[in-house]
């Protein structure tokens, strides 16, 4: 016998899928904050694989895979799609979109700009020049 470790959040239908293909998965059902973390990384997965694909078909089916997930973590925390939408119009009526393709390379500042400190608190994800 072989086994593969997976250690993912799966679809609600899998188990099926995998016992008619001779298939036998070990799991365990995850509920409340357990099951939020483990959409959080399907998120993080899936994001990975719409980066990953290759064709427009390809990337139907990811991006597909994504909006499902978010479905998930709108239940699992009680948020209203409703609201998510409200939250995501405000946003682009205030910073717009990602549609014309604004890249940016890198940002300056005087030493005693407020926001430095921001930027600062998160040396991973802004790591400064020296």
């Amino acid at each position: 016998m072989v086994k593969f470790i997976c250690n993912k959040l799966g679809r609600d239908k899998g188990r099926e899928s995998f016992q008619k293909e001779g298939i036998t998965p070990e799991y365990q059902i995850l509920t409340g904050e357990s099951l939020g973390y483990a959409l959080k990384d399907k998120l993080i997965e899936e994001a990975h694989e719409v980066g990953e694909a290759e064709s427009k078909s390809q990337l139907i089916s990811e991006l597909a895979n994504v909006l499902e997930v978010l479905d998930g973590l709108c239940k699992a925390y009680n948020i209203n799609h409703a609201d998510l939408i409200q939250v995501k119009q405000a946003k682009y009526q205030e910073r717009g979109g990602f549609e014309q393709g604004f890249f940016l390379e890198s940002i300056s500042m005087i030493d005693d700009n407020p926001k430095i400190d921001y930027f600062r608190s998160i040396p991973d994800k802004y790591p400064e020049e020296e």
